[in-house]
């Protein structure tokens, strides 16, 4: 799975949403381009190898890691785009 740029039609954004790399070069962790909306969603856009987009045909599952001191923070995973710009 690879990270690519979002790419987000801005019709599907709240006003004021907007485009940065978070974490940074010197953190741990790599690079994550991401739309940032003024209400707190974090919006980053990935794609499957053809390796993994077989195997998920074949119904192998999705899973999400998070890192977090305890406390689950609400994540979405989605299919495609979707209109971001409504709450």
């Amino acid at each position: 799975m690879e990270i690519i740029d979002p790419c987000i039609p801005l019709a599907l954004l709240p006003p004021g949403s907007v485009a940065r790399i978070l974490n940074g070069p010197d953190r741990e962790y790599r690079d994550l381009p991401a739309i940032v909306t003024p209400t707190g969603r974090v919006i980053s856009r990935w794609t499957f190898s053809e390796d993994e987009r077989a195997r998920i045909a074949a119904g192998e599952d999705v899973y999400l890691t998070m890192l977090s001191a305890g406390a689950i923070n609400p994540v979405s995973l989605r299919v495609g785009v979707c209109d971001w710009s409504q709450p």
